[in-house]
């Protein structure tokens, strides 16, 4: 009975390990399928970020460098949740607007040159300005009424976090610039203007991806210049 308790528990095992490999395999194919997605431009099946909690510690892997996919979907694609190692369907978004809804956090989007508003680096980059776009926001557009909420410790927004991200140009991957704190708002701005303090200032400020973002004030184009503070 001993040899066959010892044969079981080895076939268990052998089970297990099979059961675990086909996971990652399953996990592999899956993710390949999506960056093939990705690349093709095909239109996301999954749900609506807004009803999705944005894997948040795996985008700070990337904290002060570029994200790995390219542009607004691959940032967004980067993070979602994962259930057993299989990477769910890339959420849906509005790919227009400046901002991006999940349930536990906003994501916003600012082109450090070439974008619809002069966005502004004071401070050594420690402070952001970003605008909400569109058509005549105001104090009761949605998206403004949250992010105040936000910025006001509202009960139901109390583990909502703000992440920033830059790209310096259209065509390049954006840098993950960490979570900000709301400092300041303008509704008179054209644009609805926030000033956001980057809290992850210390950690970015040295690092090449983001400096190469403030290298952008340095640069002989005065239109570039022009967006920096």
């Amino acid at each position: 009975s001993g040899l066959t308790t010892d044969i079981a528990c080895s076939q268990l095992s052998a089970m297990g390990k099979l059961t675990g490999e086909s996971k990652k395999s399953r996990a592999a194919q899956q993710q390949r399928r999506h960056l093939a997605a990705l690349i093709l431009q095909r239109p996301a099946a999954g749900e609506s970020t807004r009803a999705l909690s944005a894997n948040i510690p795996r985008l700070r892997r990337y904290l002060g460098r570029q994200c790995p996919h390219f542009g607004k979907r691959g940032v967004v694609q980067l993070a979602a949740p994962s259930d057993d190692g299989l990477v769910a369907a890339p959420p849906r978004f509005n790919k227009y607007a400046g901002w991006v809804e999940w349930k536990n956090a906003i994501f916003l989007w600012v082109n450090a040159s070439g974008g619809s508003f002069i966005n502004t680096f004071e401070r050594g980059g420690k402070n952001v300005s970003w605008y909400v776009g569109g058509a005549r926001p105001t104090d009761q557009s949605p998206i403004v009424r949250r992010l105040l909420s936000v910025a006001k410790g509202h009960t139901a927004e109390k583990r909502t976090k703000i992440l920033l991200f830059v790209r310096k140009q259209a065509t390049e991957p954006y840098v993950c610039c960490g979570s900000c704190r709301y400092t300041a708002h303008d509704a008179l701005k054209k644009g609805f203007e926030f000033t956001w303090e980057l809290q992850d200032f210390s950690a970015v400020k040295s690092l090449p991806d983001f400096k190469r973002l403030l290298d952008v004030a340095s640069t002989p184009v005065a239109a570039a210049a022009e967006r920096w503070a």
